[in-house]
C-alpha cells in the first residue's frame, strides 16, 4: 500500500467519524487529489504507516482504532498503542466483553436505568470500566438505545458507536450466550 492511498482512506475515515458520510456505502473515496496530499507537511506519517503495515485491512484498522480515541482525528494525537489495545481488545472480544460485564450481572437491569442521572452503563464507560465494544455488543444484544434519552454525552458516544460498530465484527450468539452464563453463575 502506498502513502497516498493510506491517506485517501485517513480522509475516508475521518468523514465517516465526523460527519454523516458513509465510509463503508461509498467506500472510502473521496475528493482529495494526489497534489493536496504531496503539500501536506504529515505526508510523511502516512508513507511510515504504510510501510509498517502491509494490508489495507491493518490500516483501516490502526485509522478505526485511534478515531475512537482520538476526537476530530488529527494525526498527531494519534498512537501505535491505541491500535495495539485495540487489537488485544478485539482479538479476545467475548473475553473482554465477560471480564467486563461478570460484575454488573447482580444488578443487570440497572445498567440501563435512566434515572436523575445517566445509566450505570453510561457512567462506567466513561470511568473507563466498561469499553465501547462492550456497549455495543449489549447494544445488539438488548437494544437500549431506543430507551435512552438524548443529552450531550449521550449523543456524541451514541453517535460515536454508530460510527464504529460498522467495523466491529461481533459474533452476536456467542456473546448472548456469554451474557446468559455470566447471568446463571451469579443466580446460583
Amino acid at each position: 500500500m502506498e502513502a497516498w492511498e493510506s491517506y485517501q482512506m485517513y480522509l475516508g475515515l475521518k468523514l465517516h467519524f465526523t460527519t454523516d458520510y458513509d465510509y463503508t456505502r461509498y467506500g472510502g473515496k473521496t475528493s482529495a487529489t494526489k497534489a493536496s496530499f504531496l503539500k501536506r507537511k504529515d505526508r510523511f506519517f502516512f508513507a511510515r504507516l504504510a510501510r509498517k503495515l502491509k494490508t489495507k485491512k491493518e490500516i483501516e484498522d490502526y485509522f478505526v482504532s485511534n478515531y475512537i480515541i482520538v476526537k476530530g482525528g488529527w494525526v498527531g494525537k494519534f498512537e501505535d498503542q491505541y491500535y495495539a489495545d485495540w487489537k488485544k481488545r478485539t482479538e479476545s472480544l467475548t473475553y473482554t466483553f465477560k471480564n467486563e460485564i461478570e460484575p454488573y450481572t447482580d444488578r443487570f437491569e440497572e445498567l440501563f436505568e435512566w434515572k436523575d442521572t445517566h445509566p450505570l452503563l453510561l457512567r462506567e464507560y466513561l470511568g473507563k470500566r466498561v469499553s465501547l465494544e462492550t456497549m455495543i455488543i449489549l447494544d445488539e444484544l438488548v437494544q437500549y438505545q431506543k430507551n435512552w434519552q438524548e443529552d450531550l454525552i449521550w449523543t456524541d458516544i451514541k453517535n460515536l458507536m454508530d460510527c464504529y460498530k460498522k467495523f466491529l465484527t461481533i459474533d452476536k450468539e456467542k456473546c448472548r450466550m456469554t451474557l446468559i452464563t455470566c447471568i446463571n453463575n451469579n443466580t446460583n
